[in-house]
């Protein structure tokens, strides 16, 4: 599927980000790319999708010979219905003789503790969960390889109230995509940010009375939390000079719950001084443009 084509539709690996729930996209990222604010990054040629692509037909196989199920694959694109056409699905396989579907996957051995127990990632319980309500299937599996050490499958039931929760989310995004209306702005987005708005030197907002209240509240709750945060991070650093004094001398302390080190490390940094004495600071520094955002007490009120 071309990147135009995409930018129509929402599929499986999508809809965690509709949803809100993706820790790799947010609303916003996302109708940035369908909406050509942002060019669609390109990552076909990544070394781990690559091999994730290949290895899909073993995470299969591997999963026939455990559970006995047999499975084919189905290239097909499968839309909801005719009043969403843009809500689509492309399944890895079907389990046959069934009316099941089986996703697969792979992931890091740093993930692995993503899949203990009945432990499935969001992202992936919503691809499924979408799957299975537009091709009208009661139960999906996922199967994954960990690491290429470790492999597990987990089971699935359809869950109609979080399908119907879902198309109306999805209903809601593509709608805010074809009016070219902005979702809101939530954490993850910075970069996003910047990309979407380089700024005017000099431009100013006006902003009503209505808007000015809703922002000094917003602002508010900021100061608060920062307040917050240092009160925390304050705390935190009594505790750890405590401990620090405790330990003296020794650089290893263990307790029944924890492994302490206090240990010297070596870091490198660059003298740029001596950098720029030599006359080659020029040469090889490069230079970035970002939008950096403050916020300051109005000592004379809005102007």
């Amino acid at each position: 599927m071309t990147n135009e084509e995409r930018s129509k539709v929402i599929g499986g690996s999508e809809i965690a980000a509709v949803m809100g729930l993706s820790r790799w996209k947010t609303p916003l990222a996302l109708w940035a790319e369908k909406t050509g604010e942002i060019p669609q990054e390109d990552i076909s040629d990544r070394e781990y999708v690559q091999l994730g692509t290949e290895l899909e037909d073993f995470v299969a196989k591997k999963f026939e010979r455990i559970t006995g199920k047999k499975v084919r694959r189905d290239t097909r694109t499968f839309t909801y219905s005719s009043e969403y056409p843009y809500m689509v699905a492309h399944i890895d396989r079907r389990i046959q003789g069934t009316d099941e579907l089986l996703e697969c996957k792979t992931c890091s051995a740093w993930k692995e503790k993503e899949w203990e127990g009945e432990e499935i990632p969001v992202e992936y319980i919503l691809q499924v969960m979408w799957y299975l309500g537009i091709l009208g299937m009661k139960k999906g599996y996922i199967a994954v390889l960990i690491g290429g050490q470790k492999f597990v499958w987990k089971e699935l039931e359809f869950d109609k109230e979080l399908f119907d929760r879902m198309v109306i989310n999805a209903k809601n995004f593509m709608q805010a995509v074809q009016g070219k209306q902005p979702p809101i702005a939530m954490a993850g987005d910075k970069e996003t940010l910047g990309k979407l708005y380089k700024g005017t030197e000099g431009g100013q907002l006006e902003l009503e009375e209505a808007a000015m209240k809703s922002i000094d509240q917003d602002l508010e709750e900021r100061d608060a939390l920062k307040r917050t945060i240092e009160s925390a991070e304050q705390r935190i650093e009594e505790i750890e000079n405590r401990i620090k004094q405790e330990m003296g001398e020794n650089d290893l302390a263990m307790t029944e719950k924890y492994k302490i080190t206090w240990k010297s490390q070596i870091s490198r940094r660059l003298d740029t001084e001596k950098v720029k004495a030599a006359g080659i600071y020029d040469e090889y520094c490069k230079e970035t443009v970002a939008r950096v955002f403050r916020v300051n007490a109005n000592k004379g009120g809005k102007k």
